[in-house]
């Protein structure tokens, strides 16, 4: 450490000056700066998140009206008072059954009552197919990085046939999309559904290895963002792929990540958008599928006050080192990752 450097460490933690008379070592001095360091970052990360909602707050403080018997936006971020909308408030106790919570003891699965986006995300997905007339035995879809979510299931009993399509091979993601699942899905079921209308098949999502226009819906539930390239190009892949297969007239049901507060993403792996790149990177790089209706990026004010949740805690939750009584307590809506606010953003395309 060159002298320049040890004068600005001391003057940032002069704590340590303590440490170095006393006598201890190089590695616990390295060590206590880390600790400090990491500590004055979290701080600072906090700071400028507390102040974009004050700020999100003042300008926005009456923007977001939940008619609870009105017809919810398709297109439009994930609020907590979504969860009053009467449409909303039918379809998701569907999608969290108690079966297959015990069954999953609670990984990647909701108990009824407990609000989390993924639910959010399938049941605006399930509204779009019904408001195009879509979600019938006379229709088919292809489901996007699916791997074994409870929706293919639903949709099973639903529709005229479904595949769904993920890598099925990878260790980093098989509590998502396990090994197994193309040979057994009846394995991860929730509750009885149609098995013929359900097929399962090892596909990447940026080669859709069906011919065009064979679809009438294609849908992908925050995955897009996680399948790599630089500048979201394996997302845009994939969009295109999803443009390529569905029949005109078709819809196209894609969430995925937003920034509300307009970072950067975080790394290559993990391209969430923001206020810019939602539309230059993605909705304006389109050729034939069009949204069907403006996108609304209003995040309300309740949303900002119960329903952030920290990263650390977002992955006990998911994973169930969390009870229920937490769960209850702090609804799964937003992420803060370090000074990034995410959340999940719904976009319904019809070609």
């Amino acid at each position: 450490m060159t002298l320049k450097r040890k004068i600005t460490t001391i003057s940032h933690h002069p704590s340590i000056i303590k440490d170095l008379l006393s006598g201890k070592s190089r590695s616990e001095i390295r060590m206590k700066i880390h600790q400090l360091n990491e500590r004055a970052r979290k701080s600072a990360e906090d700071s400028e998140v507390r102040s974009f909602i004050t700020k999100m707050k003042q300008a926005s403080y009456d923007s977001y009206h939940a008619d609870p018997n009105g017809r919810l936006r398709l297109n439009k971020l994930c609020c907590i008072e979504d969860w009053e909308n009467n449409e909303v408030k039918e379809i998701i106790p569907k999608l969290q059954d108690i079966t297959y919570y015990n069954k999953c003891r609670g990984i990647l699965a909701r108990k009824p009552g407990q609000i989390h986006r993924k639910d959010w995300e399938w049941t605006l997905g399930i509204i779009a197919m019904k408001r195009f007339g879509k979600l019938n035995k006379n229709n088919t879809a292809i489901g996007i990085g699916a791997g074994k979510e409870l929706i293919l299931f639903y949709l099973a009993n639903h529709l005229g046939h479904l595949y769904a399509t993920d890598l099925y091979s990878t260790k980093e993601w098989e509590n998502f999309a396990p090994a197994d699942f193309p040979e057994n899905p009846s394995k991860y079921s929730p509750f009885p559904y149609n098995q013929n209308a359900l097929t399962a098949l090892r596909m990447d999502g940026i080669r859709l290895e069906f011919p065009s226009d064979s679809f009438d819906i294609v849908f992908s539930f925050s995955s897009i963002e996680h399948f790599g390239g630089e500048n979201y190009s394996g997302a845009l892949k994939s969009l295109k792929e999803m443009e390529r297969v569905l029949k005109p007239g078709g819809i196209a049901i894609v969430a995925t990540e937003y920034i509300i507060n307009n970072k950067n993403p975080p790394d290559v792996t993990n391209q969430f958008y923001n206020e810019h790149t939602i539309y230059s990177h993605l909705i304006d790089k389109l050729d034939v599928m069009k949204l069907v209706e403006p996108l609304d990026l209003t995040i309300s004010q309740k949303t900002l006050d119960k329903g952030i949740i920290d990263a650390s805690n977002a992955v006990d939750w998911d994973t169930s080192r969390v009870g229920d009584d937490f769960k209850q307590a702090n609804p799964y809506v937003v992420i803060k990752l370090g000074n990034i606010l995410v959340t999940s953003i719904m976009l319904i395309f019809q070609k």
